[in-house]
């Protein structure tokens, strides 16, 4: 508001009363205006009381003036000016001339939500009233009274001790209860038991309002991101002059959720098994979970945050520590000199900027996690939108409209002003210009040619090689006797030659000739059983593919041993060349090229091996052949196990073979990571790449 409006002050609202206040942070007094019109509660201090006082004066100098006259306060025209656009804004000046309708009627339209923004809005937060329970509460009032006397007090805290004393001693079955949760069964008795907590949470808050003499004009639930939660109207509790009340009021919620818990608690412990007690087990876990981690929390508007904003004398905590924090920020960065918003003792400033910070940080996060559950819980696409307003709303939206103002603060150049902006140059530079040339990757150091030896079929160990044996193809490494496979031998052996035995004395025996064709057939089927028994017999001999070094035997192998089929005898490697085997993300294939050089990083600290691309695959791996690199096993690959035990990849990545420019000795395997020269490509074009990608994946365009 210009000083030509407030030259001649606009008058009070007549509707609008005054209640003494508690003291104000720096220790001066404080009152209360209340706005029945709105059902509102404004603080203000000694200056702003004593300029309404005297409000119908005049104008801004005639108020000043006066105010220095009869207090020790020496307050500016500039001062009731301030107070005049703050009365203004707070809706409590009454102007029925047509420019103040006008200018009423411009902020109407200014707080008016145009309908996408409503439906954002609501659909983020909506809180419905479904009860006006004042006449219910004052009737409970004279039966419920006990509850705020000491002796209710110490009986609670005395059945709670108890209640953990005995769950103490039952500990295993207390956790073992658990389990009964996660059913269908489970989940609607933990839905029973948190309505029935916040019931009685908000009945808390009702009873000690209106033992206070404060009414409580709406009992509701509100839906947080589509979440329901019941919420109680105290906002009569802000008329209330002592700190004391206003605690008392804020912690009578979850002091009946301590009830309810001590009592629950005791319950469980002296039940027998069955429904009862699985219920007395679901209302204590639930209703001291929340209790403690939910309502306790002050970076959140339960009720842990109106605590704390009694326990420091500052009421709006979160706006004013915002604001503080903004304006902090602000000086650090840019040095305007602009006077705090409000002058506070340095350690409740320190506290609030402190606040401040936290809550940010926390918020962040919470909110982010939020946007991932919205995405979660809905069909793609819609999870996807709707989790993009999550973010913007309340985590983007906030830091553009700082941004703004920063933009507009770094206009004045000084000497901070200077370093921030050439700061904010270099992080600029580190993201948009294209210094990065090279591609990282998970990689796998391995000899070319390598392969694993297994026992084709049962049987006992003959003979067995050591580990670092250097073979020639063809050489015999392991022997497997199996007596099933000699005796299946031996037998169609015999058959064979009684067989031909047969079919010889048949060529000359006229009568039995007409057989012979029979016993072509038999002696056909005993060749086949021998011949598929001694390719057993074979197998049971393990010779080296090729040329190479036995690695990997198990030291339990031994002569004489029995062992399974499919055991692992060992992997024979030729150590003559070697292969590196690469998983690149698919974000970052575009920027390779087959022939790029490239380097290995060795995990093990070994010195690096100098590499070239040699091949690129065209299509995503769906399984991980080398669990070194899989991130169950402490590797940076993520994956999972399907049902046949195989490692799965979780998102796309591309197989990328290199070849060392050098030959020389390989070792059997070797993680490490491989480094590619690549296309350059910024820091904020990479991350951009990936976010399109994942937003083109998630949605299923």
């Amino acid at each position: 508001m210009d000083r030509v409006l407030t030259a001649a002050l606009l008058p009070l609202r007549e509707d609008i009363r005054v209640f003494p206040g508690p003291a104000g942070p720096d220790g001066g007094p404080g009152w209360t205006l209340y706005d029945p019109a709105r059902h509102r509660y404004v603080r203000i201090g000694w200056l702003e009381f004593e300029a309404f006082s005297r409000w119908g004066l005049g104008g801004a100098d005639e108020v000043a003036a006066a105010v220095a006259q009869a207090t020790p306060l020496r307050p500016e025209p500039a001062d009731v000016d301030a107070i005049a656009r703050f009365a203004m804004q707070a809706g409590l000046l009454r102007d029925a001339s047509p420019d103040g309708s006008r200018r009423k009627l411009a902020m109407q339209q200014a707080r008016k939500l145009g309908a996408g923004t409503w439906l954002l809005h609501h659909y983020l937060f909506l809180r419905l009233r479904l009860v006006n329970p004042d006449r219910a509460l004052t009737r409970l009032l004279p039966w419920l009274g006990f509850i705020m006397t000491p002796g209710f007090a110490l009986g609670v805290a005395g059945a709670a001790g108890l209640g953990f004393v005995l769950i103490a001693r039952q500990w295993e079955a207390y956790v073992n209860s658990l389990v009964q949760l996660f059913t269908i069964e489970g989940a609607v008795l933990v839905g029973l038991a948190l309505t029935a907590s916040k019931m009685l949470h908000e009945l808390g808050h009702g009873l000690v309002a209106r033992r206070f003499g404060c009414r409580v004009p709406a009992m509701g639930i509100a839906f947080l991101v589509l979440w329901p939660v019941l919420w109680t109207d105290t906002t009569d509790a802000w008329r209330l002059r002592s700190r004391r009340a206003r605690l008392w009021i804020d912690c009578a919620g979850m002091g009946a959720e301590v009830t309810l818990a001590a009592a629950a608690s005791l319950l469980w412990s002296v039940l027998p098994d069955g429904g009862l007690r699985s219920a007395a087990f679901v209302l204590s876990s639930a209703t001291w979970v929340t209790t403690l981690f939910v309502n306790l929390n002050p970076l959140m508007r339960f009720d842990g945050y109106y605590i704390l904003s009694d326990l420091l004398g500052v009421p709006n905590l979160q706006e004013r520590g915002f604001a503080l924090a903004r304006w902090r920020l602000r000086e650090v960065l840019f040095g305007p000199g602009v006077p705090a918003p409000e002058r506070l003792r340095p350690r409740l400033h320190a506290a609030l900027l402190a606040y401040a910070y936290a809550t940010w940080v926390y918020r962040f996060f919470l909110f982010l996690g939020i946007a991932v559950l919205v995405y979660h819980f809905s069909f793609k696409l819609l999870g996807l939108v709707l989790g993009a307003v999550e973010v913007w709303f309340f985590i983007l939206r906030p830091i553009a409209a700082e941004l703004v103002v920063w933009a507009r603060t770094a206009r004045r150049l000084n000497g901070r002003t200077i370093l921030t902006l050439t700061a904010l140059a270099a992080v600029l530079a580190a993201l948009l210009l294209p210094w990065d040339r090279h591609v990282g990757a998970p990689a796998l150091l391995r000899a070319n040619r390598q392969a694993a030896l297994y026992a084709s079929e049962p049987g006992r160990l003959a003979t067995v090689s050591a580990t670092g044996r250097r073979v020639v193809a063809g050489d015999v490494l392991f022997t497997i006797e199996s007596p099933d496979i000699e005796h299946r031998r031996r037998v169609a052996a015999a058959q064979l030659a009684g067989l031909r035995a047969r079919l010889v004395n048949q060529a000359f025996d006229p009568e039995r000739a007409r057989d012979a064709a029979v016993s072509a057939r038999e002696a056909e089927r005993a060749a086949a059983a021998l011949a598929h028994a001694e390719a057993q017999a074979e197998d049971l001999v393990v010779r080296a593919p090729f040329d190479g070094v036995l690695l990997d035997v198990p030291p339990h192998l031994r002569a004489g041993l029995p062992i399974p089929r499919r055991e692992p005898l060992g992997v024979l490697a030729d150590p003559g060349t070697q292969l590196v085997e690469a998983y690149v993300a698919e974000p970052d294939l575009d920027r390779l090229r087959v022939g790029a050089p490239a380097r290995f990083l060795p995990d093990s600290g070994e010195a690096p091996v100098l590499l070239h691309v040699a091949d690129i695959a065209v299509a995503s791996s769906r399984t991980l052949d080398a669990p070194e690199l899989a991130s169950e096993h402490g590797g940076s690959v993520p994956v999972r196990r399907d049902h046949a035990g195989r490692l799965v990849l979780e998102g796309a990545f591309y197989r990328v073979l290199l070849r060392p420019d050098a030959t020389g000795a390989a070792p059997f395997r070797m993680s490490g990571r491989v480094s590619i020269e690549a296309e350059r490509a910024s820091l904020a074009g990479q991350v951009l790449h990936r976010v399109l990608a994942v937003v083109i994946r998630e949605s299923a365009l």
